[in-house]
């Protein structure tokens, strides 16, 4: 839960996950988690209480896509992201329609996952567009138990025990990335410290516990990139797409010594985004930053940056903290859900993460650099539809990931050469994101009812 007086912390932003996607596949996750515990108290003595599970909007319109359905029967049964580490969505859903129920400690919960989760795109007037309820029905269908839930991006959660919708939505502008970078210019403090010092004070956390979960973070993307390199399988879904990470990586080290346009870097950088994001299309452990949708952006820069500069590891890690605050601005002032702002959102904000991340570990200001690195690569998101082929996190979605690569690398860049000053303030860009959003139609928030989705396959 997010503490009201700060910004989302690190552990929000960048966390362990399943792909495809963080609203649609861990938030729904960790929501079905929570019900369950508190449905299994509410349980009835004379037999098992029957959960049932509404999904609307976005989650009814592309949750089949995005497997919502198996992440509901994964958390029902108690699983969270590291403990299906090794194991599958698919996997743990065939036990679940083979047994026609949950267990929760002692307690079993009716549920069969293809009659009682129920995808309901009729619903038009909802408080968010990634709306779940769920129920604990006895036997003669009356409701024991129910909980509303919210999946409000980068598998965030309001609802239940998560915190209410409006507390996180009256805070949207109250921390701006210009308040805190006047705060450490004042303390003279770098933007990392700034992350260490409001994890001890907003979320009582030691520098040690940050530090432990930034290398964790750090050894979970690495090991996503290096799995992604290696698999040359089919995407499961409806595109039966082929895994190409492997091959591009193969033909880039054979050709490296003949002319190629971008610099081997920026192909790299997309090589490694591609790797990443096919991973998580595959269901894959990855790493939010902000979203399973954008998750191969960063790595692949800062993997780029390390190995070409020999970055130590623990450089790295303040990084992924500068990475975080960027993030968290972008979620606390706007959103990091497709469902709400589109790919902006998404892949924009983890462009915007990367090259502040980027453009701090060359040794950037924090003010002059860092910002206007972040502020560089947002901008030129903006209004970026969120449009998945087929609802599946895979076109344009593994794409883009290579494209948001290659723009933060390039908005460090800028930023690095220019010493800094811009018209436009990174907070400027945060709220015109926000907005632009808002204003984006519903077709091309994740419902996959326009833009690239709504073309038909060239495969039909």
């Amino acid at each position: 839960m997010t503490t009201s007086s700060a910004l989302p912390s690190v552990f929000e932003i960048l966390k362990p996950a399943v792909g495809p996607s963080s609203s649609h596949t861990l938030g729904p996750l960790a929501a079905a988690r929570e019900f369950a515990g508190r449905a299994a108290a509410a349980s009835p003595e004379g037999g098992p209480g029957r959960v049932r599970v509404d999904l609307y909007g976005s989650l009814a319109l592309t949750g089949r896509g995005h497997l919502t359905d198996l992440a509901i029967a994964a958390g029902l049964s108690g699983y969270g992201p590291r403990e299906l580490a090794g194991r599958s969505l698919d996997d743990v859903s065939r036990e679940v329609r083979a047994a026609g129920r949950v267990r929760v400690d002692r307690t079993e919960l009716l549920f069969d996952l293809d009659r009682d989760v129920v995808f309901d795109a009729a619903q038009r007037e909802l408080a968010h567009p990634n709306t779940m309820r769920f129920s604990l029905v006895d036997r003669a269908g009356g409701i024991l138990f129910l909980e509303t839930y919210y999946s409000i991006g980068g598998g965030r959660l309001a609802g239940g025990a998560f915190g209410e919708l409006q507390a996180a939505r009256d805070e949207r502008g109250k921390h701006t990335a210009s308040d805190v970078v006047t705060e450490c210019e004042r303390l003279g403090i770098d933007l990392a410290e700034y992350v260490y010092r409001t994890e001890e004070t907003a979320y009582g956390r030691s520098r040690a516990d940050v530090d432990a979960h930034a290398d964790e973070m750090w050894s979970l993307m690495q090991a996503a990139v290096e799995r992604g390199l290696k698999a040359d399988d089919v995407l499961p879904g409806s595109l039966h797409l082929e895994r190409r990470a492997r091959s591009l990586y193969a033909r880039f080290l054979e050709q490296l010594p003949h002319f190629h346009v971008l610099s081997p870097e920026a192909s790299l950088a997309s090589i490694y985004a591609i790797a990443v994001a096919e991973e998580n299309a595959a269901g894959g452990a990855v790493v939010t930053a902000p979203t399973c949708g954008s998750c191969g952006v960063l790595p692949a820069c800062l993997r780029v940056v390390q190995e070409k500069k020999g970055c130590r590891d623990d450089e790295i890690r303040r990084a992924l903290l500068v990475a975080s605050f960027v993030g968290s601005c972008i979620a606390a002032n706007a959103s990091i859900s497709g469902a709400e702002v589109g790919c902006q959102g998404e892949v924009g904000a983890a462009s915007a993460m990367a090259a502040g991340a980027v453009a701090y570990l060359l040794g950037g200001s924090v003010h002059d650099q860092v910002d206007r690195a972040a502020e560089s690569a947002l901008e030129h998101y903006l209004g970026l539809t969120c449009d998945p082929v087929d609802g599946l996190v895979q076109i344009p979605c593994i794409e883009r990931n290579a494209a948001g690569a290659v723009s933060a690398l390039n908005a460090a860049s800028l930023a690095l050469l220019s010493g800094g000053g811009d018209h436009v303030s990174f907070d400027g860009v945060v709220d015109t994101m926000w907005r632009t959003g808002r204003d984006l139609d519903a077709r091309y928030r994740e419902t996959a009812q326009g833009g690239l989705a709504a073309k038909p396959s060239p495969r039909s």
